[in-house]
């Protein structure tokens, strides 16, 4: 009997742990704010923070992780429990704090076209462009208050609220006073009455004031005063061949993506710190055509002809418009799993050389003419290996997918509005990203899922405490027997003895 009363003990006391568990995971929910959310993922990325998968600490995290340290809440279904949510493809909202989703993967909108995310173990924290990763809903996270009128400051900027979304290029006037909010939304000057920002601290100083980052980098149409330095490096490099302007054109971010791909980063047309710091050294790559032109003057090859620009050859390290349109075809084939970006990595040199496999070409990896013209022939075999997954139905309702083929683009690359600071990643972000929430599907979110939530453990601890109470029943009734039969042994002996 000692045993039995052990285990129901050590039962017990399991059956109180594991509710307070399920009521702490329930019921978690930071009272933070989408500017709060902001700061706090920015913070982790300027820390320099890891990623850990299943972590969320101080210094190691996963995707979800990074929220859920800050805003507590659900932690493996986030969009599930949002309080709205909608399609990246028709814009997100100008508003700080917003959770962003794609199967797999969470990351947070920080406004100003930009998005943080804890990438993988490779990457760390990555802070880029939203639209350079391939975001398909964002969402406001359940336990978030977001603004909704008024001022809010962020980043060292102020910015204003208005119908719950801050506005951008406009003049308003309040209290009497006008003021211009640029592109990005952030005042030009300083608003008369602070006193009264909730996320302005008291005893704010200058020297506390958050550094933006967004001036650290130039991308299409800065006119920093490192763009000349940086056109007339290129053009030393072979890069660039137009006159120095100081204005970040289109021929200017067409010259760095080249330098970029030449130097094995990502290709984005977007200047950071590390990456100006590169190609101002001596390490910069030449272009190609400077090699082979210096080359060309040191031998004198006179019977080799120049090579044709044309050609449809290409492997590992080339950067070409053609390789877009055959990473998409590979892709539509089933052997290319990431977005089409037209540098040609690793990912692309394995898709290759599978579809050279199944097409009974030398899987060299390398795409030369034979299998260029294979990929783009009506007969290329399809990948026999590829998952039957389509995550634009998965994630699309038939009344949302009726809407979307109505449209003829997608979004312009135009509006890509900040840079990737993460310089190392290459296209296998996205296929080392989906490690991070491993099983997370995406169901639309109903109104009444939250309350059904709480009612399931409502019903868990209703169960939990009627078990308890019979536990003990059963165990009080029990010593009472024992009490009871002990004391009619007691008496029969005494009647024996008397």
């Amino acid at each position: 009997m000692l045993k039995i009363k052990r285990a129901l003990a050590l039962f017990l006391i399991l059956a109180v742990i594991l509710t307070i568990s399920v009521a702490s995971g329930t019921s978690c929910a930071a009272a933070g704010t989408g500017i709060g959310l902001s700061e706090h993922v920015i913070n982790a990325y300027n820390s320099g923070w890891s990623y850990v998968y299943g972590c969320a600490s101080e210094g190691a995290v996963d995707c979800s992780g990074l929220i859920y340290m800050y805003a507590g809440g659900d932690r493996t279904a986030m969009i599930d429990y949002c309080q709205d949510s909608g399609y990246v493809s028709d814009g997100v909202p100008n508003i700080h704090g917003l959770g962003l989703y794609q199967p797999g993967h969470v990351g947070v909108y920080v406004g100003n076209g930009m998005a943080v995310d804890a990438r993988s173990e490779d990457y760390g924290i990555c802070y880029e462009s939203v639209y350079s990763k391939s975001w398909t809903m964002w969402f406001k996270h359940e336990t978030i208050s977001y603004p909704d009128t008024g001022w809010e400051y962020f980043g060292g900027n102020y910015y204003y609220y208005e119908d719950g979304e801050y506005l951008t290029d406009a003049y308003i006037t309040v209290d009497g006073i006008e003021y211009y909010l640029d592109a990005s939304g952030a005042s030009t000057s300083t608003p008369g009455d602070t006193g009264a920002l909730a996320d302005t601290p008291s005893d704010y100083t200058a020297e506390d004031e958050i550094e933006s980052i967004e001036s650290e980098y130039i991308k299409l149409g800065s006119t920093d005063e490192r763009v000349s330095s940086i056109q007339q490096r290129l053009k030393e490099l072979g890069f660039y061949n137009d006159d120095i302007t100081g204005y970040y054109g289109e021929l200017t971010e067409a010259a760095y993506m080249e330098f970029q791909a030449a130097a094995g980063l990502y290709a984005d047309g977007i200047a950071g710190p590390t990456e100006i710091e590169l190609l101002l050294s001596d390490d910069a790559p030449y272009a190609p055509e400077n090699e082979d032109k210096e080359e060309t003057e040191e031998t004198e090859p006179v019977d080799e002809e120049p090579e044709n620009e044309e050609t449809n050859t290409f492997s590992n390290g080339d950067f070409n418009d053609s390789i877009y349109e055959i990473q998409s075809e590979l892709a539509n084939l089933g052997y290319f799993s990431d977005d089409a970006t037209g540098y040609y990595g690793d990912m692309t040199e394995s898709a290759v050389a599978d579809f050279q496999t199944q097409n009974g070409l030398e899987p060299t990896g390398k795409v030369d003419e034979l299998t260029y013209a294979a990929i783009f022939s009506s007969t290329a075999l399809e990948n026999p290996n590829a998952e039957d997954l389509d995550n634009a139905e998965t994630l699309t309702p038939p009344e949302k997918a009726d809407k979307d083929n109505t449209k003829e683009t997608e979004p312009a690359k135009d509006n890509t509005i900040a840079s990737s600071a993460c310089e190392e990643v290459t296209l296998k972000s996205a296929e080392l990203a989906a490690k991070a929430l491993e099983g997370i599907e995406f169901e639309s979110v109903d109104a009444d899922k939250s309350s059904s939530r709480s009612g399931s453990f409502i019903i868990w601890l209703f169960v939990m405490i009627a078990f308890m109470a019979g536990a003990f029943w059963f165990v009080y009734n029990n010593e009472k027997k024992k009490k009871k039969a002990r004391y009619e042994r007691i008496k029969a002996r005494a009647n024996r003895n008397w």
